[in-house]
């Protein structure tokens, strides 16, 4: 098993069927449903912002997008928009995923977009993997922590959070209009402080 640093060119696919298998409710008003979401994001995925497991056959495992600074895990590629919405829908849908998921966040913590693992390998501890190699990156930039938002109402993973060193920062409701669009009325946003850098794991990592 590896984790790599980057998305590897091969696995863009794989991960787009991952992040649409996870988050389909999350991005249906904006990409569409799942099987047009699979085809339009392995074009917005920016390779550098997300991290990633793959096993020893070479099967993609999962997969963790975090933004820091400027830079998130989706970079806006208006031609894969217009490409697959049309000119108009294209922009519009841009226009609506940048109101709604800003790429701007403070340098003093990493944001995990969006972390997720294939079904038959959930329950393994994997997830935690790939938070600790977001942790080490965090510390490489020099962070002091990461923080996710998550359901209010996603009880069972609040739960795994918090066994992983995670906190309630806040709770915020949502207006209407967000509501309907994002599927969620309340989001908990959750915060874990970075105080070691882990030792290395049994697992081969790669930049």
């Amino acid at each position: 098993m590896k984790i790599y640093r980057q998305l590897r060119p091969e696995f863009r696919k794989a991960a787009g069927e991952l992040f649409a298998e996870a988050f389909e409710s999350k991005f249906r008003y904006f990409l569409g449903p799942k099987e047009v979401m699979q085809k339009v994001v392995p074009y917005l995925i920016n390779k550098e912002q997300v991290l990633s497991i793959v096993s020893d056959t070479n099967e993609l495992i999962g997969i963790a997008g975090f933004s820091y600074g400027q830079k998130s895990m989706f970079s806006m590629n208006i031609r894969a928009m217009i490409r697959q919405y049309g000119l108009i829908k294209g922009w519009y849908k841009m226009f609506q995923l940048g109101l709604y998921f800003p790429n701007s966040f403070p340098v003093t913590h990493l944001y995990i977009d969006a972390i997720t693992i294939k079904a038959d390998y959930r329950g393994k501890g994997y997830i935690r993997l790939l938070l600790q190699e977001l942790e080490k990156v965090a510390f490489e930039k020099g962070t002091t922590n990461l923080q996710l938002d998550v359901s209010y109402d996603n009880a069972p993973a609040i739960r795994a959070y918090r066994k992983m060193g995670f906190y309630e920062l806040k709770s915020e409701t949502l207006d209407s209009s967000t509501a309907s669009r994002l599927g969620i009325s309340r989001v908990n946003r959750m915060i874990k402080i970075l105080d070691r850098y882990f030792p290395a794991c049994d697992y081969h990592r790669f930049v």
